[in-house]
């Protein structure tokens, strides 16, 4: 059986190149036909050279173009997906015009994807091992630029209620001086879409020059924030106009430090004691319905 083509297309979506994504995009969205296609025939859908679908499918690890069709064959079959489907439409662009209808199908169908893509963007031992790293880790900093820096909070919120020594800091200038103070004995959670923001790779530096373990989350295979960090989390996505990869991105970052804070919190007795105690301490800020006709 041959392995799943298009979830593996979309896992290595962002390290494709300019030309390489365009012939990821038609496959993604023209698949029923293109498994029909010869080399020459998908050469000229795309507008591009032959050499360039070599190119592509190498980077797939296909060494031959009969290899990569059978694939996209039987993955086709696999998922029994017609091309005018919703599951079909998962990378379909969401286009100027497109009903609200639609717009809701596109917008289901690429998160779902996206999500359902981490099976095949983490394996068990990198999980494992951010696992380990957070429950070593005398002091845990989760930061974030720009729209990542709300993934930052989110998680460090969790973390916060499972009673860890956490930090979290949207100024930059904060944010480099609590970066600079972790030692060995501390972890530093970077979270950064393209992973070449300059202020999380200056933090990323800067605990890395005392000894501080790295765990970096990016989209980017071959970012700087992938090389620089001792370990990396990847949560790419493909990408679209209207709905952009980052977008998407944070969802998937949500649902990965899910399982690193579910993880944690399920097989610690301390983590669900503090969870409890966090619950407690909130619970009466929170108004019942009948306190709230009250009110009225």
């Amino acid at each position: 059986m041959g392995k799943d083509l298009f979830t593996e297309i979309r896992v290595k979506y962002n390290t494709l190149s300019k030309n390489q994504k365009q012939v990821a995009n038609y496959i993604l969205e023209h698949r029923s036909k293109c498994v029909r296609m010869t080399l020459s025939e998908l050469g000229k859908a795309c507008g591009l050279s032959e050499t360039t679908i070599i190119r592509f499918i190498n980077k797939l690890e296909y060494t031959s173009y009969q290899d990569f069709r059978l694939d996209m064959a039987q993955d086709l079959s696999r998922s029994s997906v017609a091309e005018d489907g919703a599951t079909a439409r998962c990378y379909d662009e969401i286009r100027p015009g497109d009903d609200t209808e639609t717009i809701k199908e596109k917008v289901i169908a690429i998160a779902s994807s996206a999500i359902m893509d981490i099976g095949k963007l983490i394996d068990r031992q990198t999980l494992d091992q951010a696992i380990r790293w957070l429950e070593e880790a005398r002091r845990i900093m989760f930061f974030g630029a720009g729209g990542s820096g709300v993934i930052a909070t989110d998680v460090y919120h969790k973390f916060l209620r499972c009673g860890m020594h956490v930090i979290n800091e949207n100024n930059t200038h904060i944010a480099l001086i609590h970066a600079a103070q972790l030692t060995k004995e501390d972890l530093l959670v970077l979270i950064s879409h393209e992973g070449e923001s300059k202020e999380v790779l200056e933090c990323c530096r800067l605990a890395q020059n005392n000894g501080a373990r790295v765990l970096g989350m990016t989209s980017y295979m071959n970012s700087d924030l992938a090389r620089m960090a001792d370990l990396c989390i990847f949560s790419s996505t493909n990408d679209s106009t209207y709905y952009s990869d980052a977008m998407v991105s944070r969802l998937v970052q949500l649902v990965i430090m899910d399982m690193l804070f579910i993880a944690i919190s399920t097989r610690q007795d301390a983590s669900q004691k503090a969870l409890e105690t966090s619950r407690l301490a909130t619970r009466e800020m929170k108004l019942h319905p009948q306190e709230e006709e009250g009110r009225g």
